[in-house]
């Protein structure tokens, strides 16, 4: 409630700030998502300043330009402006386009693109809803323009450094559009999250930085997981300066092991417990074509981070002894944590690197997110342009492998399949519900089969041969082979045959003949895509097998050494002990005096 004695303070006027209403010297509205500090300091704004019209703001500044504008037609405009805004058939607005896209593209030969495929759609303001409210909330969103919008119609934008100028001061012309910058002091949870060995080396390596005049920093996944809880003992280092001279200098009087790749500029040191910190030079990257390996250069951490694939693996902690424990945010990264958002940095970063198509649904199954809306478009644009079908194979090999490996690996397949990712990679090959119901149970049988039939199972393998189960054994083998799928396409032969062969058993003692021969790699994906009827006799198999009734010293007991009879002995009693012809022990041990000891005797 806002009251005046003051014939010169309209409250009215004021409060009209916040959507209220009144008179001018009584009015109210009512304000939510504020602090009591953001109101104060709001109010005092407005008290202060000479009062000034938010809609001046406005700037119609930057060029429209049509929905089927092609990359080829942009050439001369990209030149002059940093942005185009983007209008549809009914010229109402459709969203943004940088010039970073389109000369990006023009790069990688997208020349005959339109406009709309990749504009953003970026965060707007509809002109009935400004007000000073709006223009505090925009200060914390990571944009230097805000589209305005009147009925649909674009009508301007307007620049955060503009809105920086009217509410605060003192802000240097230099640091404006750098104000999207976050920091936060993260020590206390760094040295909660690290054991303290960690934290002794982040500390060590810090004050070596220092000394050298470099910067260091903890970034990528590891930074992630603190903020999601998630256990990471993985690693990375950034260096502003140079990796393998910080690591020499490091390592030097240190009993440690450690490598280091001068043209990569990387490194690694092994410190105790077999713990690992992986070092590398700040750089920035250029790709040559869609898919490629990319050229690599010395850079500042933001070129760093802004060349990583998503928002998510773009946070930093500095370890540099001057600002110890400072987590950087330039993205809006912990933002998108907390909303569950998969987001890219840039609109071409699936073009550059398309392998980041598998990538982001690896994230998004692993942490139960969701593709951001622009995302969503450029990912399921990029599947459609086959943009996977030049990318690397070894690469599709390498990050297959890890989604395989997943706790949540089903809903990451499901989620290939959902965006067409599974059927571009593997001929013919969808998730409809009967796959699911394999996979899932392919999941419970690995676990099972690691307390009855111990082994060291390969999930990639046995998730192949269960994916591509429905295809024809040439098909199976041609996939695994164009991916380079090397161990599963050698021993897919043998794989198809040994399961038809238990297919056509009935007897319970004949499948375990066959399984005595088997080689364990693809046991788990037999055990899933049997029938029912056989997989109970095969867990019955397993669980005798482990727990047998009569074992070879028993027999040594009864007098008996070891021999072909004595094998044929425990092959003849386990057979029985499958069919349940006996019971117990005792059984057994009478069944074995009167067919084998007395005929002996």
């Amino acid at each position: 409630i806002g009251r005046s004695a003051d014939e010169n303070i309209d409250v009215n006027k004021i409060l009209k700030h916040f959507d209220g209403g009144g008179h001018k010297y009584a009015a109210s509205t009512q304000i939510a998502g504020f602090s009591y500090e953001d109101i104060k300091s709001i109010l005092i704004f407005l008290l202060e300043k000479e009062p000034f019209n938010l809609k001046n703001l406005i700037k119609d500044d930057l060029p429209k330009i049509k929905f089927d504008t092609k990359f080829k037609d942009l050439e001369n405009l990209v030149k002059t402006y940093k942005y185009m805004i983007v209008l549809d058939k009914n010229e109402k607005y459709a969203g943004v386009l940088t010039s970073q896209t389109v000369k990006l593209g023009l790069k990688h030969g997208l020349t005959e693109e339109k406009a709309i495929t990749f504009a953003e759609d970026w965060y707007v303001i509809n002109y009935s809803d400004l007000n000073i409210l709006k223009l505090k909330k925009l200060m914390d969103i990571n944009s230097e323009i805000f589209p305005v919008i009147k009925d649909g119609k674009y009508i301007g934008v307007i620049y955060k450094k503009d809105i920086i100028k009217q509410l605060l001061k003192d802000i240097p012309e230099e640091n404006l559009t750098h104000y999207h910058l976050k920091t936060y002091n993260f020590k206390q949870k760094l040295e909660k999250f690290f054991p303290k060995i960690l934290i002794e080396k982040f500390k060590e390596i810090g004050e070596l930085s220092q000394k050298l005049g470099y910067r260091s920093f903890i970034i990528g996944g590891v930074v992630r997981d603190i903020i999601l809880n998630r256990p990471n003992l993985d690693v990375d280092i950034i260096v502003e300066g140079d990796a393998p001279t910080l690591i020499k200098e490091y390592v030097k009087d240190k009993n440690y092991t450690f490598y280091i790749y001068n043209e990569f500029m990387t490194g690694q040191v092994i410190i105790e417990n077999g713990l690992k910190l992986d070092f590398s030079t700040a750089r920035k990257e250029e790709y040559q074509s869609p898919g490629a390996y990319p050229r690599v250069e010395k850079a500042t951490l933001f070129e760093d981070l802004y060349r990583r694939d998503f928002t998510i693996n773009t946070l930093a902690i500095e370890i540099t002894s001057s600002n110890y424990g400072v987590l950087i945010d330039y993205f809006n990264a912990i933002k998108d944590i907390k909303e569950k958002r998969i987001r890219i940095l840039h609109s071409l970063s699936f073009v550059e690197d398309p392998i980041r198509i598998l990538r982001a649904l690896r994230f998004a199954g692993r942490f139960n997110f969701k593709l951001e809306k622009n995302t969503e478009k450029l990912l399921t644009y990029s599947v459609e342009k086959g943009l996977l079908l030049v990318a690397p194979r070894g690469r599709i090999n390498l990050e297959l492998s890890l989604a395989f490996e997943e706790e949540k690996a089903i809903e990451i397949l499901k989620l290939y399949d959902k965006y067409k990712v599974l059927n571009k990679i593997f001929t013919q090959t969808h998730i409809d519900s009967k796959k699911e119901i394999l996979l899932q149970k392919l999941t419970d049988n690995l676990v099972l089969l690691q307390h009855i039939k111990p082994y060291n199972y390969s999930k990639t393998t046995n998730f192949l041969y269960v994916l591509l189960s429905h295809l024809p054994t040439e098909l199976i083998y041609e996939n695994l082979k164009l991916y380079h799928f090397g161990k599963e396409a050698k021993l897919c032969d043998k794989f198809v045959q040994d399961f038809n062969e238990i297919l056509k058993l009935e007897d319970i003692f004949q499948i375990y003949k066959i399984l005595k021969k088997i080689n364990l790699e693809y046991l788990p994906a037999i055990l899933t895509l049997v029938d029912e009827d056989r997989y109970k006799k095969i867990i019955k198999i397993f669980e005798v097998e482990k727990k047998p009734l009569i074992k070879g010293e028993d027999l040594i007991e009864l007098g008996l050494e070891p021999s072909k009879l004595f094998k044929n002995i425990l092959e003849d009693v386990l057979e029985k002990q499958l069919k349940e012809v006996f019971k117990n022990k005792d059984d057994i041990i009478k069944y074995i005096k009167s067919k084998y000891l007395e005929r002996i005797m």
